[in-house]
């Protein structure tokens, strides 16, 4: 449980904060105008509506993407001893695996292939037989837990219960107390959606890995 919550609350994990911050200040300005002014051309208030939902959408897919990482496994490499040594193996495996790919090396060298050209092609092939026989253990890319986003959710949600709390208790409440609710709440919900999306994405893109190497 301790765990879980470390998890959920490590907010320095979102990405590219600025961007949802300002999806987030265009929403709030747009519900003020639409509730404060209320203009009679509604283009403009739609219009920023719709730059404000973009920009999330946006931030949805540059923070989904800044947390891939290539498992180490399947990185590309050209030194053998930096490879082997940035294993999660034992002494005694690394020796043996070091020992086996230089051999191996050696003999693309005797071939006529350059140093760099057959250590490259050693860890590849390396690389190729590790998937096919440990793909249904090791993702190729390390994608992030994203609990991060629950955390951001439930404060968010947090602040909208406190919000309409507050709206009920005043018979007159201040507009910002409407617009922190109405935008904390559907930011909130939309993390949690984002949640499961991001999920799903992992559980895709795995597949796909999978079918294509196997």
């Amino acid at each position: 449980m301790r765990n879980w919550t470390r998890k959920v609350f490590s907010l320095a994990e979102l990405r590219y904060g600025p961007v949802l911050l300002l999806s987030v200040v265009i929403c709030v300005a747009a519900f003020f105008i639409d509730e404060y002014i209320n203009p009679r051309d509604q283009l403009w208030l739609a219009v920023t509506y719709y730059i404000s939902f973009s920009l999330a959408a946006l931030w949805c897919g540059i923070n989904y993407i800044g947390h891939i990482r290539m498992n180490n496994l399947y990185r590309k490499h050209a030194d053998i001893g930096a490879y082997v040594e940035q294993l999660a193996m034992s002494t005694e495996d690394k020796t043996e695996l070091r020992n086996f790919l230089e051999d191996f090396a050696a003999d693309l060298e005797g071939q006529g292939r350059s140093r760099e050209e057959a250590a490259k092609e050693v860890i590849s092939q390396f690389q190729v037989r590790e998937f096919l026989a440990m793909s249904k253990h090791t993702q190729p890319f390390e994608t992030h837990g994203h609990h991060y986003l629950l955390g951001y959710g439930i404060l968010l949600l947090g602040v909208c219960l406190i919000s309409l709390a507050a709206e009920l208790l005043l018979q007159q409440p201040p507009l910002a107390w409407l617009i922190t609710s109405s935008v904390s709440g559907v930011y909130g919900a939309s993390l949690f959606g984002v949640y499961v999306l991001y999920k799903l994405l992992d559980r895709f893109i795995y597949n796909k890995l999978k079918k294509y190497f196997s």
